[in-house]
């Protein structure tokens, strides 16, 4: 039985983070022992982790911190691929590599379009530059779609088609299954179509454009309609503040990071994505997989990619209101049949996810 180790800085309510427990789950328990590597086991998603999962706990949340207690991980010998997510998790992995005296084989992945990352703090100045150094030493190099695949070659100067595409897990039988859970408070309040954005409060996520068209939306709309953005982050106060200048706070809710967002997607008329820039946007593909019609930025990267391309007028420019507003309006008036989105779905799935990097252990490394 082989042994893979995902290896994430913390378990909080992102959408990498997610991945890793959708991976934890979907392993083939015959064949893979899967082991979780955190830099602290706390935040939302500590209590989905499976109970026969082996949980390495590091203790040090900053990554800076993270290559002693790896290097002691690898010489045990605990793992024979350790497959690490995140920038500032790769390169620490890729660190306790070279000082190891011996290491499984390593794959990392790489979750964002790497050209139109800027990052939030200053460390993140220096993702760019150690990535193109340390990514080279890694066994394997994975990105979550084919663009943004193409983009990392380029910016970090990797031999073309190195780096290999495996889509996310995102799509199991479970999905469906919490999205047909009872509906609870603060959903049973909104009447009317409800718009739901998901993500990250931050400049990424790009919520304010999608307020923004809400307000055109509302201000349209002769029937009730109500946004509800479901996520934490640095962008909280902003985001309020604008729908108080709006006077919009009784028709947006921003309620907070929920344990189970699918019942949510279940219950809304239309999903919105809204960023400036994504790898494989995994919120999208749960919603998607709900059933709930969809309307995503052409950002960079994955959207493209997972919209069909017949359902390619559900893209719209990043950042463009009014464009976002129409198209809005547009779909809420003429939603697709849920089951094409369902079908579209298909390969984001679970096993789909687990047998390609099960797959990584057949290949011989770089």
């Amino acid at each position: 039985m082989k042994r893979i180790a995902n290896f994430i800085p913390s378990l909080s309510g992102g959408g990498a983070e997610r991945v890793v427990v959708n991976l934890l789950h979907a392993f083939d328990r015959t064949t893979v022992r899967p082991i979780l590597i955190t830099g602290t086991t706390s935040g939302p998603f500590a209590n989905k982790i499976p109970k026969d999962v082996e949980v390495i706990d590091l203790k040090t949340p900053r990554m800076r911190h993270a290559t002693r207690p790896l290097i002691k991980i690898m010489e045990s010998q605990c793992a024979d691929l350790l497959v690490s997510h995140l920038s500032h998790a790769n390169i620490a992995t890729l660190r306790a590599a070279r000082k190891a005296s011996r290491r499984p084989a390593i794959a990392v992945v790489e979750h964002m379009t790497m050209s139109a990352y800027r990052g939030q703090r200053f460390s993140d100045l220096f993702i760019k530059p150690l990535a193109r150094r340390y990514y080279p030493e890694a066994d394997h190099v994975i990105s979550v779609s084919y663009d943004a695949a193409r983009d990392l070659e380029q910016v970090l100067s990797l031999p073309a088609n190195s780096v290999k595409t495996i889509y996310n897990p995102v799509v199991s039988p479970e999905l469906e299954k919490h999205a047909n859970e009872q509906v609870r408070s603060p959903l049973k309040q909104f009447s009317g179509k409800l718009v739901l954005g998901v993500g990250r409060l931050s400049k990424q996520k790009d919520f304010s454009t999608l307020i923004q068209a809400f307000s055109k939306l509302h201000a349209q709309s002769k029937s009730p309609v109500h946004l509800a953005i479901l996520g934490t982050g640095e962008q909280q106060a902003t985001l309020e503040a604008l729908i108080a200048r709006l006077d919009l706070t009784q028709a947006i809710t921003l309620a907070g990071f929920q344990d189970n967002p699918y019942v949510w997607m279940k219950r809304a008329d239309l999903f919105v994505l809204s960023s400036r820039w994504e790898a494989l946007p995994t919120a999208l593909i749960e919603a998607m997989a709900c059933g709930t019609n969809v309307i995503s930025t052409d950002c960079p990267s994955g959207p493209r990619e997972i919209v069909p391309e017949r359902f390619h007028r559900h893209l719209v420019p990043v950042g463009d209101v009014d464009c976002l507003a129409a198209q809005m309006q547009q779909i809420l008036s003429d939603p697709v049949d849920p089951q094409e989105w369902i079908t579209a779905t298909r390969q984001f799935s679970f096993v789909h996810a687990a047998n390609a990097y099960s797959d990584l252990l057949n290949h011989k490394s770089k």
